[in-house]
């Protein structure tokens, strides 16, 4: 019990060292905090998957129906992309989104949430989930909106580590029923279920 205390305070210590304020040289205020690095973490997790001898298998599902392939890694890294673009913890980015955090002692978790303020941003919200007694990354979720001219697609994405990851597409034409295409994609299933 008092290392997990200790883990909060340090991490929560930390939240509020890494928010505040400077006065540039032209007089104005400039935010100086930091978010998770989800980016890194996924591509830790790329590492991590390319040094094993496993398969990703992709499965699709349109409609109620399943299609399965198998994902070349090479591939792979450009579905992994969408987890890390735009990155919202990026110095242009980072001012347009705040950050909340909640700690379920019953779950065991630690939960870091990232709204969009700019009803604008391609991404409009991120959790990440953090494990109390280790702060090891347990899954990401982000939602995205990408508006077309003809066509609005929000994607949620969600990534469980060092297992699998998950994008849904909702895809909503002028006029037309919505379409939602599944992709999940699977590395390692053995602690699923």
């Amino acid at each position: 019990m008092k290392k997990q205390v200790f883990v909060f305070l340090i991490l929560f210590s930390g939240t509020f060292y890494g928010c505040n304020q400077a006065a540039t040289s032209s007089g104005t205020v400039r935010i100086d905090k930091d978010f998770y690095p989800i980016g890194n973490f996924i591509r830790s997790q790329l590492i991590a998957l390319d040094s094993m001898p496993l398969a990703v298998i992709k499965y699709t599902t349109v409609h109620q129906v399943t299609d399965t392939s198998v994902v070349d890694k090479q591939d792979f890294k450009d579905v992994a992309a969408l987890f890390m673009t735009p990155d919202i913890g990026s110095p242009e980015l980072i001012s347009h989104y705040d950050e909340t955090s909640f700690i379920d002692a019953t779950l065991g978790m630690m939960t870091l949430t990232y709204n969009a303020k700019d009803r604008d941003a391609v991404v409009r919200k991120a959790d990440v989930l953090l494990k109390q007694d280790n702060t090891g990354v347990s899954t990401i979720y982000i939602e995205k909106l990408l508006p077309g001219t003809d066509s609005t697609v929000v994607q949620k994405l969600l990534w469980t580590a060092n297992q699998n990851c998950q994008v849904t597409h909702i895809i909503q034409k002028k006029g037309q029923p919505e379409k939602i295409i599944l992709e999940r994609y699977v590395w390692d299933d053995r602690t699923l279920y």
